[in-house]
């Protein structure tokens, strides 16, 4: 006999673990499916979870670096790497996808900015009932969750921008230049501020999913279950139209073996990359009714790298927090046929340090020590969003067109202008997009031929069937994802308690009707 749960929510990113939360706090029985496993870290230990896989550092980097490869000359579902590995790469000639695998999603690897949309009205005009001021307060809840905080001059951050620009005749990085907000902790341990960003944070620095959001969940009474990865949704032969149960079919990765799983109602928080890939397969399998617009409005949240060689010898630029802040160009716009002229500000421009080097085995000190000395710049601003998700023969593939957004034009102006003012070289490619924040290709919209999902995150034609996680953003948000990905969970989640209520409610009534009537025909 199967459990019949009331929710089951794949992937347990902002988008999943923020619906778990809400939703495990209602006395609900309710299912989170990881594929990824629990991470090792000093929270994770003291939570008593047993089985725990390692971070990518010293003899287990190389290892637990990657866990599934995709490209377009390799098998169609991509190369297994290593089910441990924490990341996913998606390689594509017009735009690359890089994301993370483990339980607690992207915050083990973002950079821990929770900030606002950079573009202004973003709710706005999309769909009936969503507006910026009806979503504002589920920003609120998820900062202030999250612990989320703008550093200043008087936390004395290593490597902070507002210091390393004071005075600087090129770069602005004082009070002028609004700084993310970041959730770690600043004060205590100088260790705080190593190796605490893109191989994850295993002492704790940083603030993550699964000790904030899915920890409390547990203790309210969520069923979570590590390395089950979702391969299909499929709707149960015979339901009545407007009720369908769902049949999850779900790889164990720690039997290798498929299980089964049923439910009422089914929350999709894979991520984008994978949300697509389900969603796809169980359409093209007959599993779930046709969605028109699925793989329409892929966006790249108009994520651009870049390699700065400044090469400071005797400096180590690798600690601080996960990004050292904002910075923006002098005298912008620049004299220049190659950014629009009626651009007034400087793009999105950030500075890592390359934090956790310490932990990648390296044959030479000296390719460490250079490493540690030099700076990732990470330019981002609102892309079109306007390409898509394609499937064919099981393959999924990206098509987008980069010359369609004109920020990219506009962050390649910057990184030149920075290699020559400085002197220190800027090193990029055009040719090949790459982002570790995918948006789109199941978007929320007000019919089923321009997007995937109603104003309540419900899929069109799917009733049951809820998005929470990026592929439902109608637009690029210009700036990290994670709280536009949280307030909209929460949007969904909280519509789902009160449809619950309500549901309650009317049996309630009809029982009482009922009685009232077989009273009335006794008397």
């Amino acid at each position: 006999m199967h459990t019949i749960y009331d929710e089951i929510i794949i992937g347990s990113g902002f988008g999943g673990s923020v619906a778990a939360y809400h939703l495990a706090k209602k006395d609900r029985k309710v299912l989170l499916l990881e594929r990824g496993p629990w991470r090792d870290t000093r929270d994770t230990r003291m939570m008593g979870i047993e089985r725990r896989s390692a971070l990518p550092a010293g003899r287990y980097f190389y290892t637990h670096v990657v866990n599934r490869l995709s490209a377009p000359w390799l098998p169609k579902s991509g190369i297994k790497v290593n089910k441990k590995g924490l990341f996913d790469i998606h390689y594509d000639k017009d735009m690359s996808i890089v994301c993370s695998s483990g339980v607690g999603g992207g915050s083990h690897v973002y950079s821990a900015m929770n900030v606002r949309p950079a573009v202004s009205g973003y709710w706005d005009g999309h769909v009936a009932g969503i507006s910026e001021a009806t979503m504002e307060p589920h920003y609120k809840w998820m900062i202030n969750k999250m612990g989320a905080q703008a550093p200043s001059m008087t936390d004395n951050i290593p490597n902070f921008v507002g210091q390393r620009y004071a005075g600087s005749e090129h770069f602005i990085a004082d009070e002028s230049v609004e700084q993310p907000a970041i959730s770690m902790d600043f004060s205590g341990d100088p260790e705080n501020f190593k190796n605490n960003s893109f191989f994850g944070s295993a002492k704790g620095a940083k603030a993550t999913l699964d000790v904030v959001l899915l920890g409390p969940a547990i203790k309210a009474g969520l069923e979570l279950i590590a390395e089950q990865e979702c391969k299909g949704i499929y709707r149960v032969d015979g339901d009545t139209e407007g009720s369908h149960t769902y049949r999850l079919e779900v790889l164990d990765h720690t039997s290798n073996t498929l299980k089964y799983y049923l439910t009422k109602k089914v929350i999709l928080a894979a991520g984008t990359l994978n949300t697509q890939r389900i969603l796809h397969q169980s359409c093209d399998s007959g599993g779930l009714a046709e969605m028109p617009a699925l793989g329409k409005g892929l966006g790249g949240n108009g994520d651009f790298p870049a390699y700065w060689a400044v090469n400071e010898k005797n400096s180590d630029l690798s600690i601080g927090t996960p990004t050292h802040g904002r910075f923006e160009l002098k005298n912008y716009p620049l004299n220049s046929d190659e950014v629009n002229d009626q651009k007034t500000a400087c793009p999105n421009l950030t500075e890592y340090g390359l934090s956790g080097i310490d932990g990648v085995p390296l044959p030479i000190a000296k390719i460490r020590n250079r490493l540690k000395s030099d700076l990732v710049l990470v330019g981002m601003g609102a892309d079109a969003a306007d390409g898509v998700f394609t499937w064919k023969n099981g393959r999924l593939r990206t098509r987008y067109i980069q010359k369609n957004s004109p920020i990219f034009k506009e962050i390649i102006a910057a990184f030149k202008e920075i290699t020559r003012r400085t002197g220190k070289k800027v090193w990029f490619t055009d040719k090949r997009l790459l982002t570790v924040h995918p948006l789109g290709g199941a978007r929320l919209a007000d019919n089923s031929q321009s997007g995937v999902v109603n104003n309540n995150g419900e899929v069109y034609g799917n009733s049951g069937l809820y998005i929470v996680d990026a592929s439902v953003l109608p637009a690029a948000p210009g700036s990290p994802p994670s709280m536009t990905i949280a307030a909209w969970s929460r949007h969904v989640s909280q519509n789902l308690l009160i449809e619950k209520i309500s549901t309650i409610t009317k049996i309630k009534q009809n029982t009482k009707i009922k009685k009232d009537k077989k009273e009335h025909e006794i008397i």
